[in-house]
């Protein structure tokens, strides 16, 4: 993923006008319905959600039926100007289905800005509070229904691994997060990393594992079955997407963007939807 940031009186009238504004703004027309499902097909994710007219220019004709968007987080780089409950309810009227990812605090044995405490009880609250961030921003976004059962990802990028006192901190602070998104009304929990370097697979053995992965190795081989570093035993019910394929410029029907290749044999919000790609299972 390239969605990560590492830097380090006014008259009562006014105030009342800017109030109001707010009020009026701070009910978005409902985007998508909340919840989500199975999707078999390939997708691409980009730094910054694309426009409505390059997504329309990337939907027919192409290998893409999904789109990787990050919706908040203190680590996230790139602004989101389109990202909105009207770029949402457009895209998906398309047929677009989406993958939101949350880039919030990273691995304390990292030199990201905006790290996760070493101490794991507050590692753990961290995990929790993004969590509670991760939904509000799903509210505001117009996710129906209290975006109940719509699933996000995690963003976790690579760290020390071999580090005991880091990987328990990253563990207890996904622990949290999966426990707070599992509280009603609750959605469903995913971790995105480096299949190997973000411990994909130790993942699997929290109290409150994640209930889906997007493991970035990027061998070329769109099947979600073959992710290094991850068991084969785990993630097995639809439960899988794979990045396989890390940035690079594609070219379809006149324009380019730069994409991370994906494929998903997993949830995305907000439906299912099979496109039977059997190269993705």
């Amino acid at each position: 993923m390239r969605a990560l940031l590492r830097r380090p009186l006014v008259a009562a009238i006014a105030v009342l006008l800017m109030a109001a504004s707010g009020a009026l703004q701070a009910t978005p027309v409902e985007a998508l319905p909340g919840g989500g499902g199975v999707t078999i097909g390939k997708g691409f994710d980009a730094c910054t959600a694309p426009s409505t007219s390059t997504m329309n220019a990337w939907w027919s004709g192409t290998p893409w039926t999904w789109i990787g968007v990050y919706i908040g987080g203190n680590s996230r780089a790139c602004s989101q100007p389109n990202l909105t409950s009207s770029w949402l309810n457009t895209n998906y009227s398309t047929g677009w289905r989406f993958e939101f990812l949350w880039v919030g605090p990273q691995a304390p044995c990292t030199s990201f800005a905006n790290r996760i405490s070493y101490n794991t009880s507050t590692a753990y609250d961290q995990g929790v509070n993004n969590a509670l961030s991760v939904y509000n921003a799903l509210v505001n976004l117009g996710i129906g229904n209290n975006a109940l059962g719509t699933p996000v990802i995690y963003d976790m990028e690579a760290f020390n691994t071999g580090s005991s006192s880091c990987l328990a901190a990253v563990r207890s602070f996904v622990n949290g997060f999966v426990h707070q998104m599992h509280v009603a009304p609750a959605q469903v929990a995913g971790y995105y990393g480096s299949s190997c370097a973000s411990a994909v697979d130790a993942m699997a053995t929290l109290s409150n594992v994640p209930n889906h992965i997007n493991g970035a190795d990027w061998d070329g081989n769109p099947s979600t079955s073959a992710i290094s570093c991850v068991a084969s035993n785990h993630w097995t019910q639809h439960q899988r997407l794979k990045q396989y394929r890390g940035g690079h410029n594609e070219t379809w029907s006149g324009v380019t963007l730069n994409i991370d290749s994906n494929c998903a044999n997993g949830p995305l919000a907000p439906t299912a939807t099979n496109w039977n790609n059997t190269a993705c299972l």
